[in-house]
């Protein structure tokens, strides 16, 4: 698998900023690309990026939410034992 993702570097590590489907203690290769440098080294990349196809992640100011506030949301949530599909149908009501 070959994938391009954006990282981030903090306290002398790099941080994905979106999931990576690996292992633990899997071994990669990393090909550092600086930002500014990013679509310059990946002209493909560079032509998404201008045509709005791709957007460069951001990082959230937003902390994350904590599993109290998770389970707050969830109880929000009218569960009536149908599939979700379903209950959003409900949800949004008539067209």
């Amino acid at each position: 698998m070959i994938k391009t993702i954006p990282a981030i570097y903090e306290n002398g590590l790099l941080r994905p900023l979106t999931p990576i489907d690996l292992c633990e203690q899997q071994t990669v290769w990393l090909q550092v690309l600086p930002n500014q440098t990013a679509t310059q080294s990946l002209p493909l990349l560079a032509s998404l990026y201008e045509s709005g196809l791709v957007t460069p992640a951001t990082i959230s100011d937003a902390p994350p939410i904590t599993d109290a506030e998770l389970a707050a949301i969830v109880q929000t949530i009218n569960v009536t034992g149908q599939p979700i599909s379903e209950t959003i149908i409900e949800d949004r009501g008539e067209w």
